[in-house]
């Protein structure tokens, strides 16, 4: 169940930071041009790093507990 909301969670942010970046294509008329599509791109990714800097949190404190119960 947890899996299954942070997935969610994840498309909804990549879908949009999408149709914000097909909207702004939109407004200037840009079209689908190669900068555009590497945003596109770039909106599915940059929620990964989120995700890395959340779970490094969740590591470190979790070891920090750990080594504090050890000592």
């Amino acid at each position: 169940m947890f899996e299954t909301a942070i997935v969610l969670l994840y498309g909804l942010v990549a879908v949009a930071a999408m149709a914000v970046t097909l909207l702004e294509g939109w407004a200037n008329h840009d079209g689908l041009t190669f900068h555009r599509l590497a945003g596109l791109l770039a909106c599915l990714l940059w929620p990964l790093t989120l995700l890395v800097f959340i779970l490094h949190g969740c590591i470190v404190r979790l070891l920090t507990r750990l080594s504090r119960s050890t000592a």
